[in-house]
């Protein structure tokens, strides 16, 4: 049996794994993010666009609204049923289709658009679906996603 300290510090390595998982995955999607917005020509993106007071930045676009999302995804999972990864992937797509669409669906600048929002935050929650597998608590590319790619991407992208 353990000591009660000894799971409180169990649960806290826990989450704290958790969290370098969540990180890592956000870099990966800021990263992938970035490096999209620079090859497409488009001059219209939500964090490009022209005379607007609602520009979003791919930080908040990742950190706030995806990193969101796939939190409380995780949270429902946890309290479902197991299930396997390709409904897991399912719940995923689903809470950042209605989330995006439903932010994006009152937005002036996103009019007729809201499709397109929700869809690009479909795969911004999969990436972080996809990182929830790629990033283990061995990996030396945790920390580095989770630390060294963001402020890479913030200061040279």
């Amino acid at each position: 049996m353990r000591k009660p300290e000894s799971s409180f510090i169990h649960a806290r390595l826990k989450s704290g794994k958790y969290t370098m998982n969540k990180l890592a995955s956000a870099g990966l999607t800021l990263l992938m993010l970035m490096l999209l917005s620079r090859m497409l020509p488009m001059a219209e993106t939500p964090w490009r666009s022209e005379g607007t007071d609602v520009a979003i930045s791919p930080e908040i676009w990742v950190y706030s609204y995806a990193m969101l999302i796939s939190i409380a995804t995780d949270a429902i999972l946890a309290v479902m049923p197991p299930i396997n990864r390709l409904k897991q992937a399912t719940m995923y797509a689903a809470a950042g289709y209605v989330t995006f669409y439903c932010l994006f669906i009152r937005t002036p600048e996103f009019d007729g658009y809201p499709e397109l929002a929700a869809v690009a935050g479909v795969c911004t929650v999969l990436v972080f679906f996809t990182g929830k597998r790629l990033f283990s608590e061995q990996s030396l590319l945790t920390p580095v996603f989770a630390l060294l790619v963001p402020l890479i991407c913030m200061f040279f992208l």
